[in-house]
């Protein structure tokens, strides 16, 4: 491969790694602002945490999607976590996966019903014949269509939070004493742990799908270069988000949309055009959770796939009119666990592989 193509591979898979985390929490801003602004500019430091974490886990995911051939991406649980937990997360896993696909039709539809006008019924049915039709597409595909949108979600988000810093930068002279007077609801209520448990509600919901996009890739080094620069874009935007809700957050910790207060502040125009993409966000999240139960039981372009495709769609449809803030509360707990296991099972398979590489050098040295 030419410079050219392995710098557009990496770019490809960063753009389709920060796909996949953006969902409806980072786009409406409310998962940055539970997570990390209610902790004050000690946050700072927990976004780091959560770069390190995104970064490394980012790129050994797509990297052992390339080099392992694993017979299924719903293997990479047992080959991460052994036979006992990882056969237990091979078959809860599409279960868990296909409850977050129904959160993110459930939040599309509340989404579109609330800014435009549209019923929620009609708003979560455009987002599942949208998902359905990209994963028939297959994975290439699905890897443009997300490379592209992620980035262009994360240049907007970046010039919002960085417009309204500039606005309000005054503030963040007090601004742990400002947060320390408002009732502000924690996700969690250290300010360390909060990074390790955002990075875990991450790498749930991209594990499978980042080791079947790794599988397409010319090179290792593409895998890993892709993860880290994913990562940390990922993570920049959270601080400058962070940042940005920090800077007026006495007007934006009572509002359900962080991201869209701010647009709006900026001008009706932005405001509509944000609103879109919070859409977008939704959907850039909602196609890999499908494509993932769908490739746990089928392999793409099958039959078999169609079939499970179409009926997890029907499910997902039904499901998503249940009551969106219900389902959040009920799926994110498990997530923030399972998380934080699979990150432990990646770290611990990457020292075993570290180790295995510096004892067959030794070896050769030696010998």
């Amino acid at each position: 491969m030419s410079k050219r193509d392995n710098l557009s591979e990496i770019i490809k898979f960063a753009g389709t790694y920060i796909s996949v985390c953006i969902g409806s929490g980072f786009a409406t801003g409310q998962e940055i602002m539970q997570f990390f602004s209610a902790h004050g500019l000690i946050s700072i430091l927990s976004s780091i945490i959560c770069m390190v974490l995104l970064s490394y886990c980012g790129a050994r995911l797509l990297d052992i999607g390339k080099s392992k051939n694993l017979k299924s991406n719903n293997s990479i649980f047992t080959y991460l976590c052994g036979n006992s937990i990882g056969k237990f997360l091979k078959l809860f896993m599409p279960i868990f996966l296909l409850s977050s696909f129904i959160v993110m039709i459930s939040g599309a539809g509340a989404a579109i019903n609330q800014y435009y006008g549209i019923s929620k019924t009609l708003g979560s049915l455009i987002l599942v014949i949208l998902s359905l039709g990209s994963i028939l597409l297959g994975m290439n595909k699905i890897i443009a269509i997300l490379g592209n949108i992620g980035p262009v979600i994360i240049i907007i988000s970046l010039g919002i939070g960085m417009i309204t810093i500039v606005r309000n930068y005054e503030s963040f002279c007090c601004i742990n004493e400002i947060i320390s007077n408002l009732n502000m609801t924690k996700a969690v209520n250290s300010w360390w742990l909060t990074g390790i448990i955002y990075s875990g509600l991450n790498i749930i919901i991209v594990t499978p799908f980042l080791v079947g996009v790794g599988s397409t890739a010319k090179s290792r080094k593409n895998c890993v270069l892709g993860g880290i620069l994913g990562g940390v874009i990922f993570m920049t935007a959270a601080i400058v988000l962070n940042l940005g809700i920090m800077s007026d957050i006495e007007n934006m910790y009572i509002t359900e949309i962080p991201t869209l207060y701010m647009a709006d502040k900026i001008g009706p125009i932005v405001g509509i055009i944000f609103s879109m993409l919070l859409i977008a966000g939704i959907y850039t999240t909602a196609v890999p959770l499908l494509w993932s139960v769908c490739s746990s039981f089928a392999k793409e372009k099958t039959k078999k796939f169609t079939q499970i495709a179409i009926m997890s769609s029907i499910i997902g449809f039904l499901g998503g009119r249940l009551n969106f803030a219900l389902l959040v509360n009920f799926i994110y707990p498990i997530s923030g666990v399972l998380g934080i296991v699979i990150m432990i099972g990646i770290f611990v398979r990457g020292l075993e592989t570290y180790i295995e590489i510096v004892s067959k050098k030794l070896i050769k040295k030696y010998n």
